[in-house]
Order: C-alpha cells, then sequence, then structure tokens
C-alpha cells in the first residue's frame, strides 16, 4: 500500500494521516442538472437550471472520495464542457498511475504561479483529499488543518429591493441568523444608506452586517456611502469599488473596512502582497472560483499572517458541494465566523438523500457519502 506524501499541495499533514493509500483503482464521472426555484441573476443572464459533474474516485482498499465540478457560467474560468474534457483526461492519468498522484498532490503554488486556475483540477484535488479524510474517519478540513468545529454559522442573504430590506433582516434574526449580507449598489447609494440604518435600528446592535456592493461604485460615490454609514453599523464592504486599484483611496476616504471576492479570481500568482491594500479587512474566499487547492491554502495561509479575515462561500454548489465547502470553512474560519453557504434553497431538488443541513442560522459540518446521493438524477458519462 503506498502511503501519501507528508506534505500536500504544499502543506504539511499530520503523521497520523500519512499512512493511506493513494493507489486509486476507479474513477466515475456523473452529469446532473437540476431545476432551480427561480431563475438566477447572474452579471450576463438569467441561469434557470443548474448544471455540473459529480466525480467520485476509489482506492484499493475501497475508500472512496466525491467532489463536485460546476462551473458558474459568466464566473468560471472554463466551460462545462471544457471542464468535462479536462477532468476526463486527468482521471486517465491518475487512475492505477501512483506517480502521476505523486507528482499532482506535491504541486504548489510555485509550480502553478501563472496558470489559469482549472475547476478540473480543483474537482480531482477535492476528491483526493475526501478520500484520504474519510480513509482516516475525518473531515476533509480536519485531514488539512488537523481540527475542525462541528457547524459553521451562516450569513443570511438579503438580495430584494430596498422596501423589503427590513422585513427580510427581521425574518433572517428571527430564524437565528446573526450575520446578514445585503447587496447594495443598485440604486441611489443614499437611499442604500438610509435602508442600512433602518435595519440597524430594527435589528439592533448585535447582529453584524456586511455589504455587497459587486463593484458597483466610482471611487467618489462609494466614499460618499461610506461617510453616511459608520464602521459601527457594517463589518465591511464587500468590492465597492468598479476599479480595485483605488481601493486604499477608499478606506482612507471614509474609514470603512472592505473585503476582495472578485479581485482574488483575476490574481494569477497567489504570492501578490496585501500590504498595499490599506483598509483590507476579509477574503471572500469562493473556493470553486479559485479552482486550485494549491492557491486557496497559500490565500488562506497569506490572510492569516496579515491579520486578515477569511470566509468561505459558495457559486451555487448543489447539496454536495456545500458540504465540501462547510469542511473547508469549519477548519479555515472556525465556528465563530459566518460563511456564505446559505445558498442551498436556490434549487427545487437536492443531489442528497439527507434532510437541509442549515438549521437556526448554522450549518452541520457533515460528510456525504455515496449512499447519501441520489444518481437518479445523474448521468454516468466516465467510468
Amino acid at each position: 500500500m503506498p502511503p501519501i506524501p507528508e506534505v500536500l499541495f504544499g502543506r504539511s499533514i499530520s503523521p497520523e494521516f500519512v499512512d493511506t493509500s493513494r493507489n486509486i483503482v476507479s474513477a466515475k464521472l456523473y452529469r446532473y442538472r437540476l431545476a432551480l426555484n427561480e431563475p438566477l441573476r447572474l452579471k450576463q443572464f438569467n441561469l434557470d437550471q443548474r448544471e455540473g459533474l459529480i466525480l467520485e474516485i476509489t482506492d484499493e482498499r475501497g475508500n472512496s472520495g466525491l467532489s463536485e465540478i460546476s462551473p458558474l457560467p459568466g464566473y468560471s474560468h472554463e466551460s462545462l464542457e471544457a471542464a468535462t474534457y479536462k477532468t476526463q483526461t486527468l482521471l486517465d492519468r491518475i487512475v492505477g498511475s501512483d506517480d502521476f498522484v505523486d507528482r499532482f498532490l506535491l504541486r504548489t503554488c510555485r509550480d502553478i504561479k501563472f496558470e489559469a486556475p482549472s475547476l478540473a483540477s480543483f474537482g480531482v484535488e477535492t476528491a483526493l483529499l475526501s478520500l484520504f479524510a474519510k480513509a482516516n474517519q475525518v473531515t476533509l478540513g480536519e485531514f488539512l488543518y488537523g481540527e475542525s468545529s462541528l457547524d459553521i454559522p451562516l450569513n443570511g442573504l438579503i438580495n430584494k429591493n430596498l422596501s423589503e430590506w427590513v422585513p427580510e433582516a427581521e425574518r433572517l434574526v428571527a430564524e437565528g441568523f446573526q450575520t446578514l449580507k445585503i447587496k447594495v449598489g443598485r440604486i441611489n447609494p443614499e437611499l442604500e444608506a438610509i435602508g442600512i440604518k433602518n435595519i440597524r435600528q430594527s435589528i439592533g446592535p448585535d447582529v453584524k452586517l456586511r455589504l455587497d456592493a459587486n463593484r458597483s461604485w466610482d471611487l467618489e460615490t462609494a466614499i460618499n456611502f461610506g461617510r453616511q454609514v459608520t464602521s459601527e453599523q457594517i463589518e465591511y464592504i464587500e468590492e465597492p469599488l468598479q476599479n480595485p486599484r483605488d481601493l486604499p483611496h477608499f478606506h482612507n476616504g471614509c474609514g470603512i473596512h472592505f473585503a476582495l471576492d472578485e479581485t482574488l479570481h483575476h490574481i494569477l500568482d497567489p504570492s501578490i502582497s496585501f500590504n498595499t491594500y490599506t483598509g483590507l479587512n476579509t477574503l471572500i474566499l469562493k473556493p470553486t472560483l479559485i479552482a486550485c487547492i494549491p492557491r486557496l491554502l497559500s490565500l488562506v495561509q497569506q490572510a492569516k499572517d496579515h491579520l486578515i479575515s477569511t470566509v468561505i462561500s459558495s457559486s451555487y454548489e448543489t447539496d454536495l458541494g456545500l458540504s465540501i465547502l462547510s469542511q473547508l470553512a469549519g477548519a479555515i474560519s472556525g465556528g465563530n465566523v459566518a460563511a456564505g453557504l446559505d445558498t442551498g434553497s436556490v434549487f427545487k431538488k437536492r443531489i442528497s438523500k439527507k434532510s437541509q443541513l442549515a438549521r437556526n442560522g448554522r450549518m452541520e459540518i457533515e460528510t456525504l457519502g455515496r449512499d447519501d446521493l441520489d444518481f437518479n438524477q445523474c448521468e454516468l458519462i466516465y467510468e
């Protein structure tokens, strides 16, 4: 039984986990299509169904690892067709080849410094890590970091018209959410600033508020908005500026902290320094858009080194994908930082047979196995 290396993707693994087989003997790839409750409004078009891949790999002892490969149209670097082809090519090389698995697991940021992210590689990476974790009876996050919380808080999303902000905030708080994320940058910023103050007045001082502007404002507009809300009212504004180069000027102009999201997906060099981003206090990490475990681990470590918070967030994955992301969040952000994983409600049907994972504003960290999935909704396309 060939063991796994002591260092995976540049991260040292606990010695107790190293004696794990890396001999992959089979792989299956399924394609799924799941209808959504209502069209999902993306920046370029509306999406009425979610398509993607479910990957299952198995080792010589019968341990299996699952992952999801679901490019988000308009955001991911590759189409579903390209991801399918790349995944099949990788599986052809991984099954039965310990040497290739070794080279794949030993890749670091330095090795892939300027490579475009590939969701195919990320899917195989997470499937391997899930298999190793299951073989050791721990979560994926525990396998990488040695410890994890049992559950994680979620931020409740307010993505409605301004007139619905306060009642929606009250509903989410009543359901147990202690962190709310509000989409801004859609109408007059002065009216939105008043809306934020109304929410704060309605729900009290203890619930955290995060804002997401999706790069809607120029520098002057963003600073004017920031001056109307205070750092006591909100935790940060996610991507406030159309031009991210002006972000330090935004903080200097109004004193509000900001978070990076889309900006991270255009950074191919994972060794970028955050020292120049005055006012940065949070990284919104969407693993399936970063699409690379070595880059993700590097960004997490840099954030830790700079005392920057990390928030794991989804890109509308199925409940299998959310399970994997929750395992990462439990180890990376812990049980006190709200993750952006409350997106499962957009689907009419679930890929798993288990009940909803989110309760009282929190998500239980749970590993889904093959027997937990409903493969009747999938088409086998590779074996």
